[in-house]
């Protein structure tokens, strides 16, 4: 576990970031004129099951293009995800970490497996070394560093030359309903504050790992005393072993409007770190929100707990029941689920799987959502 004072500067980051999604740029930068480069073409697979990555320029900035099975052969228009980060998105061999999130294979798994309808995934490249965290971080911060300038500019870039490309270059549908935008880490800062500020733009945000200690909380109150709700989904995960504030967004989102499982989920990975593999093993979870079926019934339940970060105060024991849906996707159902201690002498969970232990021993509990139970012992770390 973390010193406390790295668990408050995570809550106050998410502060920020949460005003910052309500402020814009409102400059206007003329779209630039490019032509696609092709480097690199994968083959598709004879029998079609498989799609194509091709890297584009625009400028000097690489875009990593993922057509589906089929694209060259048929006359369809097709959604679009738009990712952060985009050398270490596809299986190209280019990522900075050696490591990737391999989301062309996983679109080909989940398109074959009928849960994901055929998208086009277009992946922005980031800047090189500090430029990244300048482009992505939308406010000044000395530590990264960052000038909020460059995120303006980043994001104009984005609005008014990347999305223009594709709709003139590709067969896009080429209406905010059928685009998302998706990033993690510091690209999950720019992802969830230019989707949530850019409703007429895009439909779906996918927000993983998000960066939340990178701000100072300044604007907080500011933020919750404002009204109104984008019309937009949004997916947030986080890993359980990355100890980053997450929950007080997913509550402040509930209390703008959102209703969980309809236009908001998120995922608390119980195995999960900051890297491109655990994203790459939840990543089909914000693809399936945004062209997939809706989920409706649990198919299964496992259960497990982390420390839930409050804004101020010490972190908490909650219990952690992740159902996976009939259309695929895995969300946490925490404040869904519904809670029986087998032993309550021993402690009690509230109806939002928070722990409160009244004795030095285990809690036994049984955790049960849309039919299914699961039987979970909670440790007592302190015993």
């Amino acid at each position: 576990m973390v010193k406390n004072w790295i668990y408050k500067l995570s809550c106050l980051g998410l502060a920020a970031l949460f005003m910052l999604a309500l402020t814009g740029c409102n400059e206007k930068q003329e779209p630039t004129a490019v032509q696609p480069s092709p480097t690199l073409k994968e083959n598709a697979a004879p029998d079609g099951t498989k799609g194509t990555v091709s890297i584009e320029k625009l400028g000097e900035r690489r875009i990593f293009v993922y057509l589906p099975p089929g694209y060259e052969t048929s006359e369809d228009r097709y959604p679009v995800v738009y990712m952060n980060d985009g050398r270490n998105v596809f299986n190209t061999g280019t990522s900075s970490f050696n490591k990737e999130w391999l989301v062309d294979k996983k679109v080909d798994e989940l398109v074959s497996d009928g849960n994901l309808e055929k998208v086009i995934v277009i992946a922005v490249d980031a800047g090189e070394g500090s430029d990244r965290g300048n482009e992505y971080v939308p406010f000044p911060n000395d530590s990264i560093p960052s000038d909020g300038k460059g995120a303006e500019e980043f994001t104009r870039f984005f609005l008014e030359t990347v999305i223009p490309f594709a709709d003139s270059t590709y067969r896009t549908i080429p209406d905010r309903d059928h685009r998302m935008i998706m990033g993690s880490s510091f690209g999950g800062v720019q992802a969830f504050w230019m989707g949530y500020h850019h409703p007429e733009t895009f439909s779906m945000i996918g927000a993983m790992s998000v960066s939340t200690w990178v701000a100072n909380g300044q604007a907080y109150e500011e933020w919750r005393q404002e009204t109104g709700k984008p019309d937009v989904k949004i997916w947030l995960d986080m890993g359980a072993e990355e100890e980053m504030a997450i929950d007080p967004l997913v509550d402040l989102l509930l209390s703008k409007g959102f209703k969980y499982g309809q236009d908001l989920f998120f995922l608390m990975d119980p195995t999960g770190t900051h890297d491109e593999i655990s994203w790459s093993k939840r990543v089909h979870n914000p693809l399936i929100m945004f062209a997939g079926k809706t989920p409706g019934q649990a198919v299964k339940l496992e259960v497990s707990d982390y420390m839930s970060i409050s804004w101020m105060e010490e972190p908490i024991p909650r219990l952690n029941p992740v159902a996976t849906m009939d259309n695929g996707m895995e969300y946490s159902v925490s404040s869904q689920a519904s809670y029986k201690v087998l032993n309550p002498e021993a402690g009690q969970v509230d109806p939002s799987g928070m722990v409160t232990f009244l004795k030095k021993e285990d809690l036994t509990v049984e955790v049960t959502y849309q039919g299914i139970t699961q039987l979970y012992e909670i440790s007592n770390g302190q015993k």
